[in-house]
């Protein structure tokens, strides 16, 4: 079975809307809800789990045991931090690292160790590829800006790195689909209007041009 995940309840709400799935259809577990249903003669099982990286890593453990996922797609939103992308762009990343672990004045934000490297893609789409930085703390100020900005990360979100760690253990193929919604501007009520305004912009682009690409 192929594990579909969202860890925001406003996006998963925008996925059941898109593909007219109303509440009666959902089921419930430990960290949220899940959808079963076949796609190109795949069964597969779109499920949501809160944000952060303990939710989101439970989540994904508890749905591998339930299911026997034999892949893991996790589509979201993340926060830009190359100047080269804008609002809208998707990037699906071939690396992937928590940068909230390290002593800042002894260690580089990202030790090369805690880097996990996933297949990259030839894919026909719009897309970029590099490093997700995943943080419990959401990419909100510039003076965090200025610190991420040491690194080559094109983006960043608060629970990739986490998901993908669990799908590593568990010996599950794992991707990762993101789109850019905001950005960090020292005021978080702007950022989340900012937000608000694209999210599901970004959702429903990823489920209409690129969620098929991988479900095979």
């Amino acid at each position: 079975m192929i594990g579909i995940m969202l860890t925001s309840k406003i996006e998963f709400e925008n996925l059941l809307d898109l593909y007219n799935i109303t509440s009666d259809y959902l089921n419930s577990y430990p960290f949220g809800e899940y959808y079963k249903t076949t796609i190109n003669y795949k069964e597969v099982v779109f499920f949501r789990s809160n944000s952060r990286k303990v939710s989101a890593s439970a989540a994904t453990q508890y749905m591998i045991d339930k299911f026997n996922l034999e892949k893991l797609l996790h589509i979201g939103t993340c926060t830009l931090i190359n100047d080269e992308l804008n609002y809208g762009d998707i990037i699906i990343p071939h690396l992937l690292a928590e940068y909230d672990l390290t002593i800042r004045e002894l260690e580089p934000l990202i030790k090369e160790n805690n880097i996990i490297k996933l297949k990259k893609y030839d894919l026909d789409l719009d897309y970029y590829e590099g490093l997700l930085i995943t943080s419990d703390k959401a990419l909100v100020t510039n003076k965090d800006l200025s610190m991420v900005k040491e690194t080559d990360a094109l983006a960043a979100d608060t629970e990739s790195a986490a998901i993908a760690k669990v799908a590593k253990l568990n010996n599950v193929d794992f991707i990762c689909i993101k789109g850019v919604t905001d950005g960090p501007m020292n005021n978080y009520e702007e950022q989340l209007e900012v937000y608000n305004e694209n999210q599901s912009f970004v959702i429903n682009k990823i489920l209409q041009e690129y969620l098929m690409e991988f479900i095979n």
